[in-house]
């Protein structure tokens, strides 16, 4: 690394009180910058051909002294850079510099990530999901430290938050998020050359601790669909009891919004797209010759993928695909308001499970490879870029299947007897069509078509 360090000061720059700026011109490699000193010298005393300062003058030595001081600052910071062999920026230079003469200028970190967070949404197309999230870990850390500066978070830093965090009850992948957060800015700050050092050199946040997946098997899916096409949601009435209402107001056919909810968070469940992408999808712009067609984002790097998606019969009913804009013109509800309803209608369905709308994406995974679609196919269709993400919905069908193959030594023991079976007859010809025990299927009813007479009947399931 070839560089010079010479005093020379920029006489442009004349303050009222006839002083200017003390600079170094530094040279690295054949580039040019300027860097400020931190104090200032009368233009008079300067002399600008010799680029020094006038002999003679009152307190001569004094700034004699101060600059061989400094040279041999900035002179120490090249040395250390290169005895470890990296590379030395100018705005790393500038930051090394005030570091060591104290001249620090303080940038409040949390200014700093609301400011990139803005230059991401604006260029980079960041989903307005990501940037909530990376806005939700930042008021984690605030509510340890309101006031942050950037030179504030090192080693120290990290573990000390890290341990007021467990103390707080957070969870191991909340903390987990925190720190990749965290990560994320600084290492930002330290390429842009922001601060010297960069904190997660020495400190390792690991990986997140697996969790259960959510998702609805074959006959809770089945009972969904059973439920929209039903039309039964749409008599629910909520009731408003409050007193002086406008009796305009008194009730509300809350139920046409879970039918609405209900359409979309099926959607999803047929064809494996995000919340984000449902709602945005358009008729003209995505649909093509039977198949979805959409750029999606994939996770929160804002990495992009087109999928190809296509349309089976299911999927084709709870759409709209008339020559229009969206494909959901009822309102989609943010996902907080989306997955209150969907508590709501996990309940009326009788479903006893936690079900959020992401749940539709696992539940097509699972769904999927239940019925014996290739993995790879699944995998592309959800836009995931490699295989092995994909196969955590695998070993969720694997488990599944362990479970029902158990049954196999209740025949064993003899444990699966005439009174815990629940036979279907026909209720035409009386043949019994089928049988199951008592308890596994969980549908309030079963439409059957009887092999014998075809009859067709709704069988009540006890």
């Amino acid at each position: 690394m070839r560089y010079t360090i010479n005093f020379d000061c920029k006489t442009g720059y004349v303050k009222s009180d006839n002083t200017i700026p003390m600079t170094f011109r530094i040279s690295i490699n054949g580039k040019h910058d300027y860097l400020n000193l931190g104090k200032r010298i009368n233009v008079d005393h300067y002399d600008k051909e010799k680029k020094s300062v006038k002999q003679g003058i009152k307190g001569y030595s004094t700034y004699d002294t101060f600059l061989t001081r400094e040279k041999k600052v900035v002179q120490d910071i090249f040395e250390e850079y290169s005895k470890r062999h990296e590379v030395l920026t100018f705005a790393k230079l500038k930051i090394e510099y005030n570091n060591s003469t104290g001249k620090v200028k303080t940038t409040c970190f949390y200014s700093f990530v609301d400011d990139t967070l803005k230059y991401e949404k604006k260029y980079t197309k960041l989903a307005d999901g990501t940037i909530k999230y990376w806005e939700d870990q930042k008021k984690v850390v605030q509510s340890y430290k309101s006031k942050l500066s950037i030179h504030d978070i090192n080693k120290k830093f990290l573990d000390e938050l890290s341990f007021f965090l467990k103390n707080e009850g957070y969870s191991d992948n909340t903390i987990f998020h925190v720190m990749s957060f965290l990560r994320k800015y600084t290492k930002k700050l330290y390429s842009d050359g922001a601060i010297s050092k960069y904190p997660f050199d020495n400190f390792v946040i690991g990986q997140p601790k697996k969790v259960d997946i959510d998702f609805l098997m074959p006959d809770e899916l089945l009972s969904l669909h059973q439920l929209y096409e039903s039309g039964e949601l749409k008599k629910i009435i909520k009731k408003n009891n409050k007193k002086h209402t406008n009796h305009l107001m008194r009730n509300y056919p809350i139920g046409l919004t879970y039918q609405n909810v209900l359409r979309y968070y099926l959607a999803s469940c047929n064809c494996g797209l995000r919340f984000s992408d449902i709602k945005r999808l358009k008729t003209k712009e995505h649909f093509k010759n039977g198949y979805i067609v959409i750029e999606v984002q994939k996770g929160r790097l804002g990495k992009r993928k087109t999928v190809r998606i296509p349309i089976r019969k299911r999927l084709l009913s709870l759409l709209d695909l008339r020559e229009r804009g969206l494909v959901f013109e009822d309102p989609v509800y943010e996902n907080s308001h989306t997955n209150n309803c969907l508590k709501e209608i996990a309940k009326i369905a009788g479903i006893d499970k936690h079900i959020t709308f992401h749940t539709a994406r696992h539940t097509f995974a699972v769904v999927s490879l239940m019925l014996g679609i290739k993995i790879e196919v699944v995998s592309d269709i959800l836009g995931h870029s490699e295989l092995s993400t994909t196969q955590r919905y695998a070993h969720i069908v694997d488990e599944l299947r362990d479970k029902e193959m158990d049954k196999w030594d209740k025949l064993m023991e003899n444990e699966i007897t005439s009174e815990s079976q629940e036979q279907v007859t026909c209720s035409s010809c009386e043949n019994v069509v089928m049988s199951f025990e008592k308890g596994i299927i969980r549908l309030n009813s079963l439409p059957i078509v009887c092999p014998y007479c075809s009859n067709s009947f709704v069988y009540k399931v006890s």
